[in-house]
């Protein structure tokens, strides 16, 4: 191989060789070339001298098959007609076949000489491979028995994972029966410490619970699993059950002893209640073991809750209600009445006893008596033997409200306390608790009734309704069902009572007796006295609706409007009595914004009867305005209708006749209108005590003198007056407008 390398090495064929080798591939070797064919073919088929073997020649074969392919190959990039002439012409092809010939033979001594040369390392590089062929086989026997030893290996580690599988499955069942049975063996087994707890320690001490605890929890499971094939808890059920009844003794005991302490005079029952809840497992453990006691202790417990309220609650009232005011309203304090004082004369003189005239204005007013449905409503409660050391006394409402807060506070506690400790809901926690509370509420609705039936403050009756709907909100707050039954009896009482005292009231309005209540021949115009009253007592009716954040309700409205009518039609019979028909508009208008400036507010300028009031002083400030400027300028006012009458109807023709009178008006006008200004201004500061009233309705009436000038003007301009030369005498409305700012106020 290694001389066959180097005459490859050495050979480098040229155009013409190629040709030649193409030839004798082709069959046409010998015919061309001749002895240099024969040479070619000679070297080609050289037998090996170093290896005879048969690859040598099938080496040889591939050489000369890849030396063809590589002569194609050159034969291809060659020039095609170089290579035309070079196969047509022979020049040459002797010389380079010797050439061919020599350079082959020194080649294949240099090959041979190489191999000789190489010898000894040829030998040793034999020796090493057919030493490594040892090492490889044994190598290959070695891993074909690792191969065999890892074949078993893994199916030995199959067979240990599967028992694996098995062993872990036994350890998980082994364990949950352990856990099954330990847990029935502790669920069974009835300790030492706490068969002593039960039977000789006290139901105060803390152990005592917890043992119970435990007795229940043993018995409970102990039932629910079922007696089965466990002759242990055969053994255990009596002890068990043994417990169980002394249990229920000490507890049932215990608990009657703290229910009994309710009965204690002046006790605090809250605390007790406390005690109770803390220990509330006991009445549970009766209600689970031993229901008919369970049953006999929440009877007694209601029964001894029921008389206590009704103790207590008949006893604050009683206290509560001897609080109440000296000086309250009265069937005589109506808004009609009128108190009379005998004066003068002789018997006057020699008595030493001096007439009393009440002071109505607290009957009537409201002053700070709206805050108790405001902040003040769950303020603290009246404890009547403090007020009565500190000598206090109280409003009508003041005394409900601590009367029905107080109620409210037990009511919610009380039901709160009864679904906690008796373990009830619905239903049957609602009648629980009704039981609880019936008489304690009877006796709050009894005294109550009783003081309402008594009562003539209209006030407090309305502050009343508004905290009977606040206390049942705050029920609603609380989550404590509501009491429908006590509270429509409350409200229907005070509903009634509220209307038979309004009735009164405008009743003895429209029984005013004018001759006694005039004491002169003529009425005076300023604001009437019962007006003052009426006002007052509508302006606290709609302040308590605004300060207890609801809307004036239906009947509520209809009460103020019986009562506006009552002093509306009061107010036209005295006012009917007023000598001149202007008294009468000013006696009007003094009482109507009397009223309007008494119970004006941001809401209750929305309220009905202020628009009502507000309508009836505007009609009358109409009128009062139409009579003020009739002396002044009633010609000008009656020239004025009829022409704008005959304008409106189209009988434009018919205003001729009226060129004659148009110079008598221009006339009067003109000479009058200052003075007429000025006695204007003099009449309304006369007539109005209240200055800022007086100053508008003189605007008011100014404001309606400068339109007659102008409507006046108007028709002056008609094409009818157009040639008539008085109409440019006029006095100009601008210079009357400017006279007439002098009086308008500076504020």
């Amino acid at each position: 191989m290694l001389a066959k390398g180097s005459s490859i090495a050495y050979f480098r064929p040229s155009l013409f060789h190629i040709v030649v080798i193409v030839k004798r591939a082709s069959g046409c070797v010998e015919q061309k070339f001749g002895p240099l064919g024969e040479t070619l073919k000679n070297k080609l088929k050289m037998p090996r001298k170093l290896v005879n073997h048969q690859k040598s020649v099938n080496s040889d074969r591939n050489f000369t098959v890849s030396s063809l392919e590589f002569c194609l190959s050159q034969l291809r990039k060659a020039d095609s007609q170089l290579v035309k002439k070079a196969i047509a012409s022979g020049d040459g092809l002797t010389q380079s076949t010797d050439d061919v010939s020599t350079r082959l033979s020194e080649a294949h001594r240099y090959a041979v000489q190489t191999c000789i040369d190489n010898s000894e390392p040829l030998a040793e590089l034999h020796n090493q491979l057919v030493h490594c062929d040892n090492v490889f086989e044994r190598l290959q026997a070695t891993l074909n028995s690792f191969q065999d030893s890892l074949g078993t290996i893994g199916q030995d580690m199959k067979k240990l994972q599967l028992q694996s599988h098995h062993i872990h499955q036994e350890l998980e069942n082994r364990q949950k029966v352990r856990l099954e049975l330990s847990q029935f063996v502790d669920d069974i087994v009835v300790s030492q410490p706490m068969m002593k707890t039960i039977n000789e320690v006290d139901a105060n001490h803390r152990g005592f619970l917890e043992a119970l605890h435990e007795l229940h929890h043993k018995i409970t499971l102990i039932v629910q699993r079922g007696n089965g094939d466990a002759v242990a808890v055969n053994d255990t059920m009596p002890v068990l059950e043994g417990l169980k009844l002394k249990a229920v003794v000490k507890v049932r005991e215990w608990l009657l002893q703290k229910m009994y302490q309710f009965r204690k005079p002046l006790s605090n029952y809250q605390v007790f209640q406390h005690q109770l809840l803390k220990c509330r497992f006991f009445y549970e453990f009766l209600l689970h073991h031993d229901i008919i006691s369970a049953k006999e202790l929440q009877d007694e417990y209601i029964d001894i809750i029921s008389k206590m309220f009704f103790t207590y609650f008949k006893a604050y009232a009683t206290r509560l209600f001897k609080l109440s005011m000296k000086d309250v309203a009265t069937k005589d304090d109506m808004l009609g009445n009128v108190d009379t004082v005998k004066s003068g004369g002789l018997g006057g003189f020699f008595t030493s006893k001096q007439p009393v005239v009440r002071n109505k204005a607290t009957v009537f007013s409201i002053g700070q008596r709206h805050h108790i449905i405001g902040e003040e409503f769950l303020g603290a409660l009246i404890v009547p033997h403090a007020a009565t050391q500190n000598n206090q006394s109280y409003q009508f409402e003041a005394l409900f409200r601590s009367i029905q807060l107080a109620f409210v506070d037990h009511f919610s506690h009380e039901y709160l306390f009864i679904t906690d400790f008796f373990l009830v809901s619905n239903e049957e926690a609602i009648d629980l608790h009704n039981k609880a509370m019936g008489r304690a509420m009877s006796v709050v609705l009894k005294s109550c009734e009783d003081q309402i039936s008594l009562s003539w403050d209209a006030i407090s009756l309305h502050l009343c309704l508004c905290m009977c709907d606040k206390f049942t909100e705050l029920l609603k707050e609380r989550e404590v069902p509501d009491v429908p039954d006590y509270w429509i009896s409350v409200t229907g009482l005070l509903w009634t009572r509220l209307n038979m005292v309004m009735s009164a009231h405008y009743d003895s309005v429209k029984s005013v007796d004018l001759k006694k209540l005039i004491h002169s021949e003529s009425l005076d115009t300023r604001p009437h006295f019962i007006v003052r009253r009426y006002a007052e007592l509508t302006s606290a009716h709609l302040i308590i609706a605004k300060t207890s954040d609801r809307k004036m309700g239906d009947k509520m409205e209809a009460i103020l409007e019986s009562s506006e009518d009552s002093i509306e039609q009061l107010l036209t019979r005295m006012s009917a009595m007023q000598q001149t028909q202007k008294n009468k508009h000013v006696f009007l208008i003094n009482n109507y914004d009397l009223i309007l400036s008494t119970i004006d507010d941001e809401e209750t300028k929305h309220s009905k009867i202020y628009e009502i009031v507000h309508e009836l002083e505007q009609k009358s400030i109409d009128d009062f305005t139409e009579e003020v400027l009739e002396p002044h300028i009633g010609y000008m006012i009656k020239f004025v209708i009829e022409c704008e009458s005959l304008l409106n109807q189209g009988h434009t023709q018919l205003l001729v006749r009226y060129n004659d009178k148009i110079g008598t008006v221009v006339a009067n006008f003109n000479a009058k209108w200052r003075p007429a200004v000025d006695s204007i201004n003099t009449e309304c500061i006369q007539l109005f005590a209240n200055f800022s009233l007086g100053t508008n309705i003189l605007q008011t009436i100014f404001t309606k003198y400068v339109q007659y000038i102008n409507r006046f003007t108007k028709i002056l301009a008609h094409d009818v007056f157009v040639r008539n030369p008085v109409c440019s005498q006029l006095v100009n409305v601008h210079q009357v407008m400017l006279e007439i700012k002098r009086f308008k106020p500076a504020y």
